[in-house]
């Protein structure tokens, strides 16, 4: 190779020395969780959406769904892959590498075993049809907020994340009326579960040592992405424009009306508002201060009932 070559190479932070011994029993103990609980998303039977007698009006508001959790899995996969970049470079040991690559990967399945489903109802969709969603998507990778802050900061906005994520998913599981579906909600819930726990340990271990400054913005961040992507049709429909706020709302109503694993998008708010308070509870001994959301929880008093 020419030496004119070499030189064009972009050169990276220095990896070494790439660090081997095991520091975290505890985040060990869920990457071997991960190992043997591995499950395949092709392997399940969606027969039972196939063959459904479902309206096709139903059938292209569980597709829309499904597709719209298909696109959200798919945006978590870029924010692991920049964590992981970050802990290769930071020189974190094998376990956090490895829980990082394990999250990137079981993300990657939820979002494999949702377009699964929204193909075995009427049809995945590969791009938004409405506007507003792809202004909106691109949002989920933006990084300047995390690479400002410390590693396990900004590990610790995603882990938060999940916690709301998790608390909808169940109830959408307890929805779903087709097995199919129900088994797919249960996988992913059990991996989302490890997710959780993980940003546990990450508070319990590391959130002594994070600076108050990095505990403002990580609250800040916490509160933007929710506001500004997520009540914009993910988690709810509750920021969207008025007339997208309706008819989404009344597709997401359909779905969860014949048990497609939807929430019901009156329900939403409420569902948020109860994690959220379970998530302000979980940051407060570390002094983590979390924006009011006043779509979520009102402007004075208790959560509005109403996403749409």
């Amino acid at each position: 190779m020419e030496a004119s070559m070499l030189e064009e190479v972009v050169q990276n932070p220095n990896p070494y020395p790439i660090v081997a011994e095991q520091a975290y029993d505890d985040i060990w103990k869920l990457c071997e969780q991960a190992r043997d609980l591995a499950w395949d998303p092709s392997k399940i039977d969606f027969s039972d959406l196939k063959k459904a007698d479902l309206p096709d009006e139903v059938r292209r508001a569980g597709a829309e769904w499904w597709s719209l959790r298909a696109w959200m899995e798919h945006g978590a996969t870029p924010y692991g892959a920049e964590r992981f970049r970050d802990a290769v470079f930071g020189h974190q040991p094998f376990e956090v590498k490895q829980h990082v690559v394990n999250f990137i990967q079981e993300e990657l399945r939820h979002h494999e075993a949702s377009f699964r489903i929204a193909q075995a109802l009427h049809a995945y969709q590969p791009t938004p049809q409405s506007d507003y969603f792809l202004k909106i998507i691109p949002k989920f990778h933006d990084e300047k907020d995390e690479k400002a802050m410390s590693f396990f900061a900004g590990l610790a906005v995603n882990t938060l994340f999940e916690q709301l994520s998790g608390e909808l998913l169940q109830a959408r599981y307890e929805n779903a009326r087709f097995e199919s579906i129900r088994e797919a909600c249960r996988l992913i819930l059990r991996d989302e579960a490890r997710h959780v726990q993980f940003g546990r340990i990450v508070m319990r271990r590391f959130f002594s040592e994070i600076s108050a400054l990095d505990k403002e913005l990580l609250g800040k961040k916490f509160a933007k992405k929710l506001r500004g992507s997520l009540l914009n049709g993910v988690y709810a429909v509750v920021n969207l424009p008025s007339e997208e706020r309706k008819r989404s709302a009344r597709a997401r109503a359909l779905a969860a009306e014949y048990g497609l694993g939807a929430t019901h998008p009156d329900a939403e708010v409420d569902i948020i508002a109860k994690a959220l308070a379970k998530i302000r509870a979980d940051v407060a001994p570390w002094e983590v201060p979390i924006p009011p959301i006043p779509e979520v929880e009102g402007s004075t008093s208790g959560p509005s009932s109403k996403a749409a």
